[in-house]
């Protein structure tokens, strides 16, 4: 697929906080640039599993921080280039925004992309017990830890961004509570079952059900995301525990829930809370994240406005997720 790319240097503190600006904004399809991936590659030889280091490792630790944002080559993408540029434009123009330069880029072709993802994608901890890892990489198994297999794609990613980390923390939380039978938060029957909503890469729910839970369902508005996650249940061999639809969680969703996932951004988050009291049993458990820091006392006031009581909020930089239950 044809594509156009917007090129953004930023400085390195303000490399998160310009990501979060333009997550906020709705563009996701993103790949970032950062030295401190080789400042990475070189604390764990046994990782990466080199035994030398050449000039070039040397250079990645001087270069700027770079964010590649794409676009689908058409009117549609052309748009929403032009968006994200009156965004960037406005934010440079603000005192106490991030310090950026940025350029669109000529047309390119996906499968470069998804090349150089390939070059680089290792096993992952997502959590202290999930390990993400892609298809052409051997993975065994360490103690308790759950292997997630999941190959990036340029629409959704790796799904280890750290909001994605700290929702599989959370579960893994909430999944050790649920051993404890005064604290089980499960249905009639018995069994826990999750709502992962705007499931995207289908991770979250995949980790719930490795976690202990009996089933999910995951929704997403997005058609691509919908195949994504079919594709990454099926390849977990998780079909018959799992299932995905297209949908919004505030109309035509019918299922009662445990544990109710939603790593999507805070506006979001503060529109679908009441929605999600809707959907989860009483004592069921609320996790949510894509909230920058700076968004966290109107998100937390938000979801308890909802009828949550607040359980613990995470932080990983300048994100943040919040663990909530319902009375």
């Amino acid at each position: 697929m044809k594509y156009l790319c917007l090129k953004i240097k930023v400085n390195k503190e303000d490399l998160e906080r310009t990501e979060g600006l333009l997550i906020e904004n709705g563009f996701s399809s993103m790949m970032i640039d950062d030295p401190d991936d080789a400042r990475d590659i070189m604390s764990h030889p046994d990782v990466y599993k080199y035994d030398y280091l050449n000039e070039k490792i040397a250079e990645d630790l001087q270069r700027t921080p770079e964010i590649t944002v794409y676009f689908a080559d058409d009117e549609a993408g052309r748009e929403e280039l032009a968006h994200a540029e009156k965004i960037l434009a406005e934010a440079a123009e603000d005192e106490e925004g991030p310090v950026i330069s940025y350029e669109c880029a000529a047309t390119g072709d996906d499968s470069e992309w998804l090349y150089k993802w390939q070059e680089h994608f290792r096993p992952s901890k997502a959590g202290s017990r999930i390990v993400v890892k892609p298809s052409w990489e051997d993975y065994d198994a360490k103690g308790d830890e759950l292997v997630i297999e999941m190959d990036p794609g340029m629409a959704f990613g790796s799904g280890l961004h750290e909001t994605t980390s700290m929702c599989s923390r959370a579960l893994e939380t909430i999944m050790d509570r649920e051993r404890i039978p005064e604290e089980r938060a499960a249905g009639p029957d018995g069994k826990i079952r999750i709502l992962d909503v705007g499931t995207g890469t289908g991770i979250l729910a995949i980790a719930g059900v490795l976690l202990g839970a009996d089933e999910a369902l995951g929704i997403d508005i997005d058609t691509d995301a919908v195949m994504v996650a079919e594709e990454n249940i099926r390849r977990n061999g998780m079909s018959e525990y799992i299932h995905v639809q297209q949908g919004d969680l505030t109309e035509g969703v019918d299922y009662d829930a445990d544990i109710i996932t939603a790593n999507l951004m805070a506006d979001l988050v503060i529109r679908l809370s009441p929605a999600a009291a809707d959907h989860l049993r009483s004592g069921g458990w609320y996790v949510t994240s894509g909230i920058l820091d700076t968004k966290e006392a109107v998100v937390t006031e938000a979801i308890r406005s909802a009828g949550f009581s607040i359980y613990d909020v995470l932080h990983d930089g300048e994100w943040c997720a919040v663990i909530a239950r319902k009375a």
